[in-house]
């Protein structure tokens, strides 16, 4: 039954994935870890689907900023590496289930809320760098900083969903490659590399949802899927407690 649950939960997220570049770890880091996977198993379970379709929606975009790769490498990516290690050194100490509900229910309640800060954007470009870092940070830590991502994306792109999802997906996408490969390098003894099988339905679903894609409005973009970001992030309390 797990299975089953499992493999319909990945089905799901693979779709929201492929239509707006996030929504994977997002929901199936929580979803995993109420199933019984220790965090490395999440990450090697997720991290090939989303590195798959990241590299899809990046490498077929036709946005392109050199500026924004340059300052996310510099200023999350070592973060992100260093706090992985600190997750899975001491993920004995570290309740994650808990800790991603509350990013997520935090989060979410930010973004939809996002019109009451749009008078800081002045403030926001300041202290990018330090978001940056601070994303790094979270997702590191938690798998969890796609929300933190994409109320960046959304600032940094003016509400443009095809810039806004280029940014995602470039992040996601190195992101990804550089979590699986720490996961793989400190935690390979404990890890079950049996769910690779996921990565050809991403193949397979990704294109008929790019049809949606092209028809949701910049306005609601983030709006959908942060809206059952909340809901989830509920859920997951209710059911821990």
């Amino acid at each position: 039954m797990s299975l089953f649950i499992e493999i319909f939960i990945i089905l799901v997220l693979i779709i929201v994935q492929s239509i707006f570049g996030i929504g994977l770890l997002l929901f199936g880091t929580p979803s995993l870890l109420v199933l019984g996977y220790d965090f490395a198993n999440t990450i090697s379970v997720l991290m090939p689907i989303s590195i798959t379709i990241s590299a899809l929606q990046f490498f077929k975009s036709k946005v392109s900023d050199r500026n924004y790769i340059k300052e996310y490498n510099l200023f999350c990516l070592p973060f992100l590496v260093l706090f992985l290690i600190l997750a899975l050194k001491f993920k004995h100490l570290l309740d994650f289930t808990i800790l991603v509900a509350f990013l997520l229910i935090f989060s979410s309640i930010l973004i939809l809320n996002k019109h009451r800060f749009s008078n800081f954007e002045k403030l926001f470009f300041k202290l990018k760098k330090y978001l940056l870092i601070g994303i790094g940070c979270v997702h590191g830590l938690t798998n969890m900083g796609g929300s933190f991502l994409s109320i960046y994306a959304t600032l940094s792109s003016r509400n443009i969903k095809e810039v806004g999802r280029y940014y995602i997906s470039y992040s996601y996408l190195i992101m990804g490659v550089l979590q699986l490969m720490t996961v793989l390098f400190f935690s390979f003894n404990i890890l079950e590399l049996n769910k690779l099988y996921y990565v050809f339905l991403t193949v397979i679903i990704y294109f008929p949802a790019q049809k949606i894609f092209k028809n949701i409005k910049d306005r609601n973009f983030s709006k959908y899927i942060n809206t059952i970001a909340l809901i989830y992030g509920l859920l997951i309390l209710i059911s821990y407690y």
